[in-house]
């Protein structure tokens, strides 16, 4: 079983809702082992030496870092979408690696609703937990499409175009990149307009073949062929 706890190395306890977890949902007992991780790259191999009231207290064994985590940086701009659906794409991300979520407002952005940051980072700490990551990924506020094209200027970035023809992912990725960032738009597309800005601006159009995906499933599905592509999986 693994945990997240941030003052893990300092303080040897969980404590929380992550004690409340532990204790009383998961009924880890005396003696037991589990895995705590920091959310910040390391992750500790712990026996349980006493569970009290407020807390679970721990014996630290073991020490590692970077369980889990990918080799590439990875970063994820996605154009805002429903709440429920931004949750998917955040979940899976994870899963899958990024280290940064950053929700965009382009053109076809609805923007009558707001999203439940605090709630993002909820769903990627369970992920990690149970995907057995050791680093949260960082959860940014709402950009504009003007600082995305900023940002641009100084990253690697693929992002499909769903009136794209030819260019692949497996042809737009460098793999010297140790970071490289995808950009997603909306479920109304990227503009012809705004990927004119994105390619002057250094990003590469892709394409993610003949059907329309949904933008989380878009997100999914580019991640998981960049990782591919970067040799993060031996398929």
């Amino acid at each position: 079983m693994r945990f997240y706890q941030p003052d893990i190395e300092t303080s040897s306890v969980l404590t929380g809702e992550t004690h409340t977890h532990a204790a009383y949902s998961l009924r880890v007992r005396v003696n037991d082992y589990i895995t705590v991780f920091d959310g910040k790259g390391a992750q500790y191999s712990c026996r349980v030496k006493e569970i009290k009231k407020d807390r679970t207290e721990l014996e630290i064994i073991e020490k590692t870092t970077g369980a889990g985590e990918t080799k590439t940086e990875l970063w994820l701009y996605l154009s805002v979408i429903k709440q429920d659906r931004f949750e998917l794409a955040v979940q899976k991300a994870t899963e899958l690696g990024v280290n940064h979520i950053v929700p965009v407002y382009s053109a076809y952005t609805q923007r009558g609703g707001s999203l439940n940051l605090e709630r993002f980072k909820k769903i990627a700490i369970s992920a990690c937990e149970q995907c057995g990551r050791s680093r949260i990924p960082f959860i940014e506020n709402c950009i504009e499409f003007d600082e995305l094209l900023a940002r641009t200027r100084n990253t690697y970035m693929i992002f499909p175009w769903e009136r794209e023809l030819n260019g692949s992912i497996s042809d737009a990725i460098d793999k010297t990149q140790r970071e490289i960032s995808v950009f997603i738009g909306p479920e109304g597309g990227i503009t012809e307009d705004e990927k004119n800005k994105l390619v002057e601006a250094g990003a590469r159009s892709v394409t993610l073949g003949p059907r329309i995906l949904r933008a989380e499933t878009a997100a999914i599905t580019a991640l998981s062929v960049v990782c591919q592509q970067m040799g993060e999986w031996d398929l």
